[in-house]
């Protein structure tokens, strides 16, 4: 048995670095996460720690099918009521490739029929209220070899608890704590983010930088397992607290709206790093050259103007000075046309929009 340990593609070797200072045993990886050994305690410890990873998931089977009867069969058989209460509804998403099962669908229908089948009337009423947490089951049909997976986390874990305010199309969490990881920026040195929007970069760059774990304050899918330890995770959870600690940190970040700011001010303080970032209303045109770790996500695409995007990275390529490191986020045409010689140069996938990440070192 496995952990599949998911991530948005570019972030695999941020990812693979976290869960090594978590003493998590890689055995495989590829472009969007990585398989690892598990005990139970690594279930607790990834989803509470991880600031890259999506969704860290639980193999509960593993099978060669090669046809319906014996998917059908195989996943009958597999114990679900350890990670499946009568309380849960059930989503099912597959990974099919190279196998002689091939059709989605049919393969999400015939596993959920498997899941089902020996549930009486009353658990079929309590599936039916729409107002139980779900429990997503992911089917991976790799040249024959099933994998059944049982998500561990329930939501994404870029949801952190703190951005109950976004300005418009907001960088995902773990996405803003991924640029802070390969930008090679140390904690103890100084950030700007000259467009903060939601503030989101410079919240995760504080958490790094006061040891707050992401997922302390967030319900996982795992607590509902049969076999949840409450003694273990609470003691886990107990050690994280105490390993939080403070500094001086020079963490700064500008808007020209006052609104904005107010809102990433209001996010801040729900993330406990309010008082750790010096807020400032100010212009992008207005500042001197840097010498410190620039990271931002400036507008483009849908949330910038044709006519604005030269002025705006203009101003931006003029504020990284010789010395400074960071990157940034951009669709811009302008921005692909411009001599960055001692950057290097990413595609990802932001909000479902292809971008560039552009990383200074």
């Amino acid at each position: 048995m496995k952990l599949l340990i998911t991530c948005f593609q570019w972030t695999a070797v941020a990812l693979a670095n976290e869960l090594k200072i978590l003493w998590c045993q890689i055995f495989d990886n590829f472009s969007s996460g990585m398989y690892v050994n598990w005990k139970m305690e690594d279930v607790y410890k990834i989803n509470l720690n991880s600031r890259i990873a999506n969704k860290v998931y639980l193999e509960v089977g593993e099978k060669i099918v090669k046809n319906f009867d014996q998917l059908f069969e195989f996943v009958q058989n597999i114990d679900r009521k350890k990670f499946i209460r009568k309380w849960h509804k059930v989503s099912i998403s597959t990974n099919i490739f190279q196998s002689q099962i091939n059709s989605n669908k049919s393969t999400q229908s015939i596993v959920n029929k498997a899941i089902l089948k020996k549930l009486t009337w009353w658990d079929w009423h309590w599936l039916s209220d729409p107002q139980k947490e779900p429990i997503s089951i992911l089917v991976q049909i790799i040249n024959d070899k099933c994998s059944i997976f049982v998500n561990t986390s329930w939501e994404s874990l870029h949801n952190r608890w703190y951005r109950k305010e976004t300005g418009e199309a907001p960088l995902k969490e773990n996405l803003a704590a991924s640029l802070i990881r390969m930008c090679g920026r140390h904690f103890k040195t100084p950030l700007l983010d000259p467009m903060c929007w939601s503030g989101t970069i410079c919240i995760e760059a504080a958490m790094i930088a006061k040891n707050i774990a992401p997922g302390l304050q967030r319900n996982f899918a795992f607590e509902t397992f049969e076999d949840f330890d409450q003694n273990k995770f609470d003691e886990i959870k107990k050690e994280l607290e105490s390993k939080i600690f403070e500094w001086k940190y020079q963490i700064t970040w500008y808007d020209i709206d006052p609104k904005i700011l107010e809102l990433a001010k209001n996010n801040a303080k729900r993330a406990g790093v309010l008082d750790t970032i010096t807020f400032e209303q100010r212009n992008i045109k207005d500042l001197e050259r840097q010498n410190d770790y620039i990271v931002c996500n400036p507008p483009y695409g849908k949330r910038l103007k044709d006519d604005n995007i030269k002025s705006l990275y203009e101003n931006l390529i003029r504020i990284y000075g010789k010395n400074s490191k960071g990157c940034f986020i951009s669709s811009s045409e302008f921005a692909d046309r411009m001599v960055w010689y001692d950057f290097k140069i990413k595609n990802l996938n932001n909000n479902d929009e292809m971008v560039k990440l552009y990383i200074k070192k």
